[in-house]
């Protein structure tokens, strides 16, 4: 009997996923880390070995692969991992969808050796042993380059495990990308740009470090992370709490390891924590968008250093919307309590109070420019208030057009000094479509939201897109 439930409990469970097997060349399979990824069932096993050193300057390819096929892990080790960079190009790409140190790939960050990372797609082993299970699917190549970045000869290992598909096989168009970015040190209170992204794809995880410098709050206050999805299509929004909360810590990152969240790097505990490095890997929770994502962190005059995996389909662009790139902003004006909002006019604009702003694909955050000087997470952004943006939509004829307003909490909206609209989603963001009359010329928006406590911890921003009625 109970080999009768093993079999039965194998059969079914296997079933969604591949079907039956034999001779079935179009069967996927999803990646176990990211199942988003879903990749043939019916493949060859190749391996590519290499064993070189490297001069200063150097390059050597460690997988050159003709598709359609896919990456599923490679090991390096080096005598000095810290000296080489790594370049990642699939399909023939113009630019790599990886380029960066080694160590930078791999996690290692705020200059330090090598440690212990024990995560599902990053393992990084004693003494010097690289692993990543990042899938690499490509349909015609990819190239996998070491660079040595230094002065001194460096040698080099490595082993690169990929599938080969059949010919007629057409892989997923998703490709991996990684970006590094840093800011030594950022804004008192700031707001860093991880990942400005064009396309369709799903964000894979991340890597966040801090130095500590900025001795007037603890290291991790810095705000949170702010995710701004889908502008331009459907605009929806995500807002975390603290630094350490986002990766799954709580009253500081302490060094830890596990499949999806971990501390790699600490310095010191709670109030005394000078220095941290976390990271946080969305397995089967990935954030996923269609057409664009704008990702932020808040800051405090700290150095920080970020890693964004992300998966982004081959080709995909960002649909071209018309929406205002330039606003002006001011405020913020204290709301005792939210009906107090019903009450707000159309403000006066003092240009010694004007802050100028841009927007990211649709989106104008009011968190970026807007922060408080306070402690804690609940200080380092104003509540309880509304805030004002401004700008010039010009028309070259009086025509019917359409706003597309994605925003959290109040908003009212003037065109050409008359109230059009005010509106509440206190609930969480959502999408209201407001017809509007243009006239032929400047046609001035004044856009009003307020920032109160609700589901989306305090998310103060939105996104506007001027179409056709």
């Amino acid at each position: 009997m109970k080999h009768l439930i093993f079999f039965l409990f194998l059969n079914f469970a296997f079933l969604p996923l591949a079907g039956s097997l034999a001779g079935e060349k179009d069967v996927l399979i999803s990646d176990r880390n990211f199942p988003l990824v879903q990749l043939p069932a019916e493949f060859d096993s190749h391996r590519a070995t290499k064993r070189f050193d490297l001069k200063p300057g150097e390059t050597m390819s460690i997988f050159d692969g003709k598709g359609p096929g896919a990456v599923r892990h490679f090991w390096l080790t080096s005598t000095s991992g810290e000296r080489l960079g790594i370049e990642i190009t699939c399909d023939g790409a113009t630019q790599p969808q990886v380029k960066m140190s080694l160590h930078q790939f791999f996690g290692v960050l705020l200059g330090q050796k090598p440690y212990r990372i024990e995560s599902a797609p990053i393992k990084l082993l004693p003494r010097n042993g690289y692993n990543s299970y990042f899938p690499i699917p490509f349909q015609k190549s990819c190239k996998i380059v070491i660079r040595n970045i230094s002065k001194n000869n460096v040698a080099v290992w490595s082993m690169v495990n990929w599938q080969k598909y059949d010919a007629a096989v057409k892989v997923t168009p998703l490709r991996l990308h990684v970006l590094f970015s840093e800011e030594k040190p950022a804004g008192a209170l700031g707001s860093s740009l991880l990942g400005a992204i064009e396309g369709k794809g799903f964000v894979a995880g991340m890597f966040h470090a801090i130095r500590r410098k900025d001795r007037r709050d603890m290291i991790w206050h810095t705000g949170g992370d702010t995710w701004l999805i889908d502008g331009e299509t459907n605009p929806h929004l995500i807002r975390g709490i603290g630094s350490e909360d986002v990766f799954g810590y709580s009253f500081g990152v302490y060094k830890d390891l596990s499949e999806w969240v971990g501390g790699v790097h600490a310095v010191g505990e709670n109030a005394d924590c000078s220095e941290i490095v976390a990271y946080r890997f969305f397995g089967v929770d990935p954030i996923a968008f269609k057409s664009s994502l704008v990702l932020r962190f808040g800051t405090r005059a700290n150095d920080i250093e970020n890693l964004l995996y992300f998966y982004k389909e081959a080709g995909s662009t960002t649909p071209k919307v018309a929406t205002p790139q330039t606003w002006e902003l001011t405020g913020p004006v204290k709301l005792p309590k939210a009906d107090a909002f019903a009450s707000l006019e159309e403000p006066t604009w003092d240009a010694k109070k004007i802050v100028k702003a841009t927007s990211e694909h649709t989106w104008v955050d009011f968190v970026r420019y807007f922060r408080a000087s306070g402690k804690g997470n609940t200080g380092t952004q104003p509540t309880e208030c509304a805030a004002y943006a401004r700008t010039t939509i010009n028309s070259p004829e009086a025509r019917q057009a359409e706003l597309q307003l994605g925003f959290d909490d109040q908003m009212k909206v003037w065109l050409n000094g008359e109230l059009v609209t005010t509106l509440n989603h206190d609930a969480g963001a959502e999408v209201v479509k407001v017809p509007v009359k243009l006239k032929k010329g400047a046609n001035s928006l004044v856009i009003a939201l307020s920032n109160f406590n609700n589901i989306e911890w305090r998310a103060w921003a939105f996104s506007c897109v001027v179409g056709e009625k």
